[in-house]
């Protein structure tokens, strides 16, 4: 039997079958979305699904929920954490990539960024990081696999 915290764990993790899987095993993607969720309480200061009782939060994640927004997230932070979460395994980005948006994203100037006082140079480079592992689909640039 496979264990796991419902919270951080990826809805093929908790439902392999709705995914074609014949058991639940962790990956790389698995990872990614776990590493969201580490992301999500580091920055809101809240369990993931923190509004819900455990056993809840194992149907909401199956069903396609996620966090809500909370204050201190960027449009480019949150949006990564969004390819974090991606229902289908295969179309989150990789580890690598989550990591180089995540650079960029503490260096942003916007000033909704919680780390705004950093006078560090940004460029828009939302698009151009890569998959540093080489496997995969790098669709969008963001190393989805």
């Amino acid at each position: 039997m496979q264990g796991g915290t419902a919270r951080w764990m990826g809805p093929e993790l908790i439902a392999p079958e709705r995914f074609g899987f014949e058991k639940s095993r962790p990956t790389k993607a698995s990872d990614c979305y776990a590493l969201g969720m580490v992301i999500y309480e580091t920055i809101s200061g809240k369990l993931p699904f923190h509004e819900h009782a455990d056993l809840a939060v194992f149907l909401k994640v199956v069903e396609g929920k996620r966090p809500p927004r909370a204050v201190g997230f960027t449009d480019d932070l949150w949006r990564t954490l969004e390819l974090c979460w991606a229902p289908q395994p295969n179309i989150r980005p990789s580890i690598e990539s989550v990591l180089h948006i995540l650079e960029k994203v503490l260096n942003s100037p916007e000033p909704s960024s919680p780390w705004a006082d950093q006078k560090m140079e940004y460029g828009d480079d939302w698009g151009s990081a890569s998959n540093s592992s080489g496997s995969g689909t790098d669709v969008g640039g963001l190393g989805r696999r």
